[in-house]
This record gives C-alpha cells, structure tokens and sequence, in this order.
C-alpha cells in the first residue's frame, strides 16, 4: 500500500537500500515540522512579545488556528486535565497532516503511505489512553474500569472489552493507511487521463487537501476521545 515518490528510490538506490524509502520520508517529514515548528517560535520571538499576531494570514496564524481547534476538542474529549496530553495529540495531528500533504507532492510521498508508520503512530495514541487510564486510575483500578458487574457474562465482558481496546490499535492503522492509499490512487488515477490533468487538476488537488486535513483531524480526535474515556470509568 504505497506510492514510491521517485527522488527518494534514487536515493534508496544510490545508497544500495541502506536507508528505505518509508524511513526516508519519515525523516524528511520530521525536518520539515521541526523547521514549521522554528519558523513560527522566530515569528513569536520578534512581534511584540508573541502577544499580538499579524493581521496577514501568515504561517503562525494558520498553525494557532488549528491549535485552537485541538484544544477545544481536547478540553470537550478529555476534560480538565487536557493540558496534560495536549503536546502528544497536536504533535501527532501536525505530523500526520505534514505527511499527508507530502503525499500531494510530485516525486514526493508521505510516512502516511506506510502502514508500518501508521502503525507506530496507533501504537503510541495506544500506549496514551492506557498511560492516561493507569494513571488516573491505578493499574488494578484500571482494569477493574473494563468489568461490569452482571451474573454470568461479567467476565465475558470483560474480556471482549479488554478485546475491544487493543482492536484500536488495528482501527486506527487501517483507517489512516487505507484511506490516504485511496485518495493517492484516485489523485494518480485521474491526474493520469490527459483531459482531466489539463483541465480539472485544482478540482482533484482540492480533493486530496480536503482528505489530508480529514484524516489528520480523525485521527487526533479519535486519540483524544481514546484519552477521555480511559480518564472515566468505563461502566
């Protein structure tokens, strides 16, 4: 499931498969949130203590918007402790959302192409809730949160439910991998009939945009929601 971007197989090849293409597009957008991340804390350094923001729509302005909006879902999700978890769930939606904008780029492809790296990425919102649900909890306490109390099947219960966090992992890995395979495809499908690509490529361009922020935004909300309910108590 994935979209080799040419550049990066020439540097596969160069280097004799020393570094795969998956890992090269994770470093590559690695550095390229890094220098998001150093361009918007110069723009606050040097415009009025950070208080005030430019009356253009800059950089800065477009990545506080969409903290904005991660912190209220997260204060709605997960309650008064947001604060807490916070940096774990806008990194992993910034990061999501940088890789799959790569894919849009010609020669180019993103992490999100990868089911190996969407997995990592459903291992750690995985590893999150549990943090959250153990900590807030206990570890006995938090296990004792999965079990309902009925004669017969609390047991059995329990067990689909302990089944039923774990399947997240799963859900949160093939939702992201299946529907950014799809949306590549269907950009490279149509982008491949010349009276489309000359004449409708904004129209197909748009549509992968819209999916990118999509997914990026399903797969935070869904960490955090993850998050809220390891936080309560289950029943």
């Amino acid at each position: 499931m994935s979209h080799p971007p040419v550049l990066f197989e020439l540097v596969s090849e160069h280097l004799h498969g020393a570094v795969s293409v998956a890992l090269q597009a994770m470093l590559t957008c690695t550095l390229i949130v890094l220098v998001l991340a150093f361009l918007v804390q110069r723009g606050l350094a040097g415009s009025d203590d950070g208080v005030i923001p430019s009356e253009k729509l800059t950089l800065r302005n477009f990545l506080e918007l969409l903290l904005e909006g991660i912190i209220g879902l997260a204060k709605q999700t997960i309650g008064e402790k947001w604060p807490i978890y916070l940096p774990l769930v806008g990194t992993l939606g910034l990061f999501i959302l940088v890789s799959n904008l790569m894919g849009l780029v010609p020669f180019f492809t993103g992490p999100t192409s990868f089911i190996e790296t969407n997995l990592t990425w459903a291992l750690f919102a995985f590893a999150a809730f549990n943090y959250a649900g153990i900590r807030e909890h206990g570890f006995v306490g938090y296990l004792k949160s999965y079990y309902v109390p009925v004669a017969g099947v609390g047991l059995f219960i329990w067990v689909l439910e302990v089944f039923g966090a774990m399947v997240r992992i799963g859900s949160l890995t093939i939702r992201l991998t299946a529907n950014m395979f799809a949306d590549h495809t269907l950009v490279a499908v149509f982008l491949s009939f010349p009276i489309v690509s000359l004449f409708a490529p904004s129209l197909v361009m748009g549509l992968g945009l819209f999916v990118a922020f999509v997914q990026a935004f399903i797969f935070s909300f869904l960490t955090m929601v993850y998050i809220g309910l390891a936080l309560e108590a289950h029943h």
